[in-house]
């Protein structure tokens, strides 16, 4: 399978495959769970232009779920094309469904720990993959297949660049609070909390917890996703690194949305 043709056709940024012999104890057991023939994950990811942030937030949420469909398109494109070459493969879900862990809400495969994993970036202290190339702003999908790399395939690494220098910019500007030092309480965020109240958060982790009542109501998680906004983009915007490379590059001033709330 030539990797480097496919995403090119596909108009990927970046991409890695990483061995699941290389990932944390905790990431290779949620993948083999997820598909027990598992023997690498390809993980690939497009770039949110800076434009789209200072997008009214109706707009904004459309332009973001665009990009993340076109993600989840070419996960079902390669993994047909991987079934077509007889190696099984399955795509990692946009949506759901997604499990509950110590509290904290996280894919069933945790892409951008993978993506971390094969050299693409670092995990932030907002829990978002800095990338040198773009910083915070990559969207991600991915394939977890049957076949072993030989050698490891990639564009756009580390390449030695400092990426989350801990500063806490991302911490300090989360109007909610929701950013803390074992990671982002969702239910927290200011986007989730439209959605999900307090008042609802433990039957919704209840919910959660189902992983049978989950699938069965995936289906309609895009619907429900094209009517949802993102209201806050702050531990996004307010970081350093936010222009990445593509813009003004590492210690620019951080652009932030008019459109986002304070």
């Amino acid at each position: 399978m030539d990797l480097a043709a496919f995403f090119e056709d596909e108009g990927v940024a970046v991409y890695c495959s990483v061995g699941i012999e290389a990932l944390a104890d905790a990431d290779r057991a949620a993948v083999l769970q997820f598909f027990p023939a598992a023997l690498s994950v390809i993980v690939f990811g497009k770039e949110v232009p800076v434009p789209v942030y200072r997008m009214p937030q109706k707009e904004k949420t459309r332009e973001m779920l665009r990009i993340a469909e076109s993600l989840d398109s070419s996960a079902v494109r390669l993994t047909r094309l991987l079934n077509a070459e007889h190696i099984p493969a399955r795509p990692v879900p946009l949506y759901l469904p997604v499990r509950l862990v110590d509290g904290r809400v996280q894919g069933v495969v945790r892409l951008k720990q993978i993506a971390a994993a094969g050299g693409l970036g670092k995990i932030g202290k907002n829990t978002v993959l800095l990338t040198p190339r773009f910083g915070p702003r990559l969207l991600l999908g991915g394939v977890v297949a049957a076949f072993p790399i030989r050698g490891r395939e990639k564009r756009a690494g580390t390449s030695g660049t400092p990426l989350c220098t801990g500063c806490g910019a991302c911490i300090r500007v989360c109007p909610n609070g929701a950013i803390g030092p074992d990671g982002v309480d969702a239910f927290r965020c200011r986007t989730v909390r439209v959605w999900v109240p307090s008042p609802v958060v433990p039957v919704v982790k209840w919910l959660l917890r189902r992983q049978l009542l989950l699938r069965g109501i995936a289906p309609l998680a895009p619907l429900v996703a094209r009517t949802a906004t993102i209201r806050c983009s702050l531990c996004v915007t307010g970081c350093p690194a936010f222009q990445g490379a593509a813009g003004k590059g590492w210690g620019a001033e951080p652009v932030k949305s008019s459109q986002d709330p304070v």
